[in-house]
């Protein structure tokens, strides 16, 4: 949802149900991790997050309880190119939640951190883009759905 600071940040944050934003904005607005995912819980969103690259993201579900995703474990000697991760990131949690509407936002964020998992191995923007398959395949050789969303 947002990278950076804008000047209807605060006014657009209420009208959004699921924003999920970057470290940057929290540096910006002076705001640790949680919170941010506090004044997100005040401007009404419903699903709050904080990305935070190759240690994965911050966020509450829909109960309101706060949750870490990890990255899943790619080899750095794997590791090609890191830009448009978190772009991927965003366009694969909501291509799922588009396929799946009626599941868990604890599934969408792990399809998606598959597919961050992908594209962080291949050079440039359209080669990132995964498949279904090619997530699912991130998920076999780095790891399990049970390891995701877990309560801190």
């Amino acid at each position: 949802m947002a990278g950076g600071l804008r000047s209807n940040t605060h006014e657009l944050l209420g009208f959004i149900d699921i924003a999920i934003v970057a470290e940057r904005l929290c540096e910006q607005m002076n705001l640790d991790d949680r919170a941010m995912l506090a004044y997100l819980k005040t401007r009404g969103c419903k699903i709050g997050g904080v990305t935070q690259g190759e240690r994965g993201m911050l966020w509450y579900d829909e109960s309101g309880e706060v949750r870490r995703l990890p990255a899943l474990p790619v080899p750095q000697s794997l590791i090609i190119d890191t830009s448009g991760a978190g772009d991927v990131f965003h366009g694969a949690y909501v291509a799922a939640y588009l396929a799946r509407p009626g599941q868990p936002w604890a599934e969408h964020f792990d399809f998606a951190r598959g597919a961050s998992a992908f594209k962080i191995q291949h050079l440039g923007n359209e080669a990132g883009l995964p498949t279904r398959s090619e997530v699912e395949r991130m998920h076999e050789l780095f790891g399990k759905r049970e390891d995701s969303g877990g309560h801190i």
